[in-house]
């Protein structure tokens, strides 16, 4: 009776650890992953919109408007010669911007940047409710920003002529799921004009 208590518990144990291995592998090759993908998403979406937020902030109190960016040289029948990036605006900018990125992103902890444990389980019933994932921005590795130019044809003999921001950021995130690494990149419009006539293909970018 005893040997047979013992083989029955052993038999428990054993079917008890193949669940657990069971699960773990589920986990791994289904949860996980889609953990990750969420969180990913959801750090991304969050991050370009902080960076939004704070560039449009920064445009409306210092009322910056196109002539802030671009210095226009035109010859005496007033034609566009040569077109030169305001260095001075341009590197304050990007310096504000960056100590902005420092100190909003690794803020991200709050519950605005948490997924909601339905969209892991049922997305397709139970999107947007339940529990909450935590996530935690363990380090942001580099910020970069540049400022971007284009010149797209807007009609006859028009050029519009656009300045915009490319914000590249990298972080690691702690999450239920382990570490994950996001690259994350966005383009913020700063300023756009219309010129009639012919324009020059580059901006020059050099001070003064």
């Amino acid at each position: 009776m005893r040997r047979r208590a013992l083989h029955f518990r052993g038999r428990w144990k054993l079917g008890l650890l193949i669940l657990i291995l069971l699960l773990v592998l589920l986990f791994n090759l289904r949860w996980f992953p889609m953990v990750r993908r969420l969180v990913r998403m959801q750090a991304d979406n969050e991050t370009s919109n902080r960076i939004n937020i704070a560039m449009n902030g920064y445009i409306r109190d210092r009322a910056l408007c196109y002539e802030d960016l671009v210095r226009l040289e035109k010859d005496a029948s007033g034609a566009i010669t040569a077109m030169q990036l305001n260095m001075d605006e341009a590197n304050h900018l990007r310096a504000w911007l960056l100590s902005e990125i420092d100190r909003e992103i690794p803020d991200m902890t709050g519950e605005d940047f948490k997924v909601p444990l339905g969209n892991v389980l049922f997305p397709a019933l139970f999107s947007g409710r339940g529990g909450y994932l935590p996530i935690r921005v363990v380090s942001l590795r580099a910020a970069n920003v540049e400022i971007a130019s284009s010149f797209t044809a807007s009609g006859i003999n028009q050029t519009l002529h656009s300045i915009e921001l490319e914000v590249s950021v990298e972080m690691l995130l702690l999450t239920p799921a382990g570490l994950v690494e996001l690259q994350t990149q966005t383009t913020v419009p700063l300023a756009q004009t219309v010129i009639v006539g012919s324009v020059p293909g580059t901006l020059i970018t050099t001070g003064d």
